[in-house]
């Protein structure tokens, strides 16, 4: 503390003593910066409005003593200067808080020794003041904190601990530290070490440690040695970090990257099958089917890489479905299909990507041309319902039971129950079960369908609308699409349509 200049309160109301004290200062050359109050009500003024780093005070004071204004000084180091035969004053001024007192003498020796108690007084206040901070921040850290003597004996712990091990203060002091250790009940997902990955390639150990309920549950824990002045350890600090949620997430990591290895595996067989199939087709020149694979290769590509992008502008979808259907009608007719469309007179206009609509109508035409047997019907219906406009590719197929009815608009799931059916040589992808009514498909034919519906679903989606499928008990399916009004065209629902859009 060299150099160190401290602020200096002295409470006396004798003027010799206060002559005395400043002199004395000026003698030794003592670092202080001296302010003098003469009464309890003068140095009451004085502490209303300033900070001091140390207050001397004599006990008996004009107006008072120094008890008058004990309770405004608390968090200020205290030295009470007394007459001989006041040491019981002292004691109780001292018990009040004071740190020290001195004893006047008629030749005010007393003062040789304000120094060194003044310097001890502000060590000792400052040191008080950083174990309140450790304290402090001991107690409030969420981490749990435990301390042990050398005998293992828990003889602390923190706020947060009792919240995260279930036990109460009184609980667990003095019982042994490993009371909170698994022992030798543990398996391969409870071992009491193991490794944990943290940040880029460093691991730590990590630990089990047993909560007062017997759970389990893994830390990160760090212990360091408490030593005495004489170097003798005392005392072993333990700071436990719950890793319960990293732990999790490091076994979400592992299951997303043995997926992705998995999905990474899934594309090169789709890549293989598709090379396979594409030679076929080109060998019979089947340029048109070959070309549609092609393209809905490259938006799998992209929509797993989130590169597809939408071309906005306003059409009549009623002319789009036209389109679609003139297109699709000789395949249909070639498989003794009815394929008809249910139009409102008026104009529907969308705001979208022409094309990419065209493309959903196009795959789900197509998916049910595949799905239903000979002579079977699909209707296509189109009308606006409040704010949105609804699109229905409905067929007499078999039923998509409901189970699996989310698996089909999953392109690696498709992907997968596609190779699986080639390897297999099982043709059937309109439901997921194996049903004989079925007619058989090539390896296009399922290529196309495991690509077609997840594809469309997205192109829908990113137009803001969804898609889904309504399957009745034995046969028929109605794969729905809706597409939001253009926002000059929308209207406020009522309540009757609004309700009826919800189911």
């Amino acid at each position: 503390m060299e150099n160190t200049r401290y602020k200096v309160l002295l409470i006396e109301d004798d003027k010799l003593d206060q002559m005395a004290f400043k002199r004395s200062v000026e003698e030794q050359k003592l670092p202080y910066e001296c302010t003098i109050a003469g009464s309890v009500l003068e140095a009451k003024s004085i502490l209303g409005s300033e900070q001091f780093d140390i207050i001397i005070s004599d006990y008996s004071l004009g107006d008072g003593t120094v008890f008058d204004f004990f309770d405004i000084v608390k968090d200020t180091p205290f030295i009470l200067v007394t007459g001989a035969g006041d040491e019981e004053i002292a004691v109780s001024a001292m018990k009040a808080g004071s740190y020290d007192y001195l004893v006047k003498d008629n030749e005010r020796n007393y003062l040789k020794a304000i120094p060194i108690t003044v310097e001890n007084a502000i060590r000792h206040n400052r040191t008080e003041e950083k174990l309140r901070l450790l304290s402090g921040a001991v107690m409030s850290t969420t981490d749990s904190v435990y301390i042990t003597d050398m005998e293992d004996e828990i003889v602390f712990v923190n706020k947060a601990f009792c919240k995260t091990y279930g036990y109460t203060e009184e609980e667990i002091l003095g019982e042994a530290g490993n009371i909170l250790w698994i022992g030798k009940h543990q398996n391969q997902q409870t071992r009491s070490v193991f490794k944990t990955k943290t940040v880029g390639s460093t691991w730590e150990v990590g630990f089990y440690h047993k909560r007062k309920d017997g759970s389990i549950f893994p830390v990160s824990l760090s212990r360091s040695i408490i030593k005495n002045l004489k170097g003798n350890e005392v005392a072993v600090v333990a700071v436990a970090h719950d890793i319960s949620e990293r732990i999790l997430i490091e076994d979400e990591l592992r299951t997303e990257n043995l997926k992705l290895d998995k999905q990474s595996q899934l594309k090169s067989e789709l890549a293989i099958m598709i090379a396979e199939t594409l030679k076929t087709l080109l060998t019979n020149k089947n340029i048109s089917k070959a070309k549609r694979i092609i393209s809905d290769y490259l938006d799998i590509s992209k929509i797993d890489t989130g590169k597809i992008k939408l071309k906005l502008g306003k059409f009549n979808l009623l002319s789009t479905v036209s389109e679609v259907m003139e297109a699709l009608s000789p395949l249909a007719d070639e498989n003794n299909i009815k394929l008809k469309s249910f139009m409102p007179d008026s104009k529907i206009i969308v705001d979208a990507d022409r094309n990419r609509i065209m493309q959903v109508l196009n795959n789900l035409v197509n998916n049910a041309i595949r799905s239903v047997s000979t002579g079977g019907h699909i209707n296509v219906l189109a009308r606006e319902i409040d704010n949105q406009i609804r699109i229905e590719v409905q067929d007499d197929g078999p039923a998509i039971d409901s189970s699996e009815i989310h698996k089909i608009f999953n392109h690696f799931t498709m992907i997968k129950l596609c190779l699986h059916k080639q390897h297999e040589q099982l043709t059937n992808l309109t439901s997921l079960d194996d049903i004989a009514e079925v007619p058989p498909a090539d390896s296009c034919d399922l290529l196309l369908k495991a690509m077609s519906l997840p594809i469309a679903k997205v192109l829908v989606e990113m137009h803001g609308g969804h898609l889904w499928v309504e399957s009745k008990q034995k046969r028929g399916n109605n794969f729905c699409f809706t597409l939001p009004k253009p926002a000059e065209l929308k209207k406020e629902p009522s309540m009757k349509t609004a309700s009826a859009s919800l189911r």
